[in-house]
């Protein structure tokens, strides 16, 4: 099979069609048209679906639930928002508290992630850009999306930087994310001399002696260095 002007094309000969069939058979090709109605149809009606809940986001038509914060308040859909969370959808199915009243109080988020959050569920769009990634990758933790929290992981182990290398680490220690974890243990493994000056470091191996080991056996050894001992050392 092999791609041509748009176009998959397939080829069987007499002797392929004996040996699937066990008899003699017409050569024949198989094409699929990428470009067919069908296909821009399809297309045309999946933006539509998106673009209707972009709007039910922006617009909160028919909102029935409200996540109520200290000075602010966001308001949602709840069988839409229990679609892209389990705890959401626990949370609106069983005989909590919110699901009698509609309003969730969110104590341990802030507004801004939790909005992003949100849209995330609506949109598919995380906009990383203007978001605390570190926060939005927790929120996604605890709401148990799995898909925004490997995105949130993903760029955070792209901006890795001597300032913000400890946290990543302490956030993929807790939010138990190997790949985030890994790679920023190698980044501090090549800046040991400037991670290891920082208070952010000390402050590790106070709160986190176990995890602050972890760091320095990678900056001893090196990133160069797997032998499976330490890349899923978890405490």
């Amino acid at each position: 099979m092999k791609l041509k002007n748009s176009n998959w094309e397939a080829t069987f000969s007499n002797k392929q069609a004996q040996r699937c069939c066990g008899k003699s058979a017409f050569n024949f090709e198989l094409i699929i048209d990428l470009t067919s109605d069908s296909m821009i149809l399809v297309k045309k009606e999946s933006k539509h679906a998106l673009d209707n809940l972009r709007n039910l986001w922006i617009e909160k038509t028919l909102a029935d639930v409200t996540f109520k914060f200290e000075e602010k308040v966001i308001k949602a859909h709840s069988l839409i928002v229990a679609s892209g969370s389990p705890v959401f959808c626990a949370m609106f199915q069983n005989d909590f508290q919110e699901k009698l009243e509609k309003i969730v109080e969110i104590k341990d988020i802030q507004p801004n992630v939790f909005d992003h959050l949100l849209r995330y569920i609506y949109t598919g769009d995380a906009d990383l850009d203007n978001v605390d990634v570190g926060g939005l990758l927790a929120a996604s933790e605890k709401y148990g999306m799995d898909s925004l929290k490997e995105e949130c992981a993903l760029r955070l182990s792209q901006d890795l930087n001597v300032e913000n290398a400890v946290r990543n680490l302490v956030l993929a220690h807790f939010h138990n994310f190997p790949t985030l974890h890994q790679s920023t243990l190698d980044f501090m493994s090549k800046n040991a001399k400037f991670i290891c000056g920082r208070a952010d470091w000390l402050e590790l191996i106070k709160n986190y002696p176990d995890l602050s080991f972890v760091a320095m056996q990678m900056m001893v050894m090196g990133p160069a260095v797997d032998d499976g001992k330490y890349n899923n050392i978890w405490f």
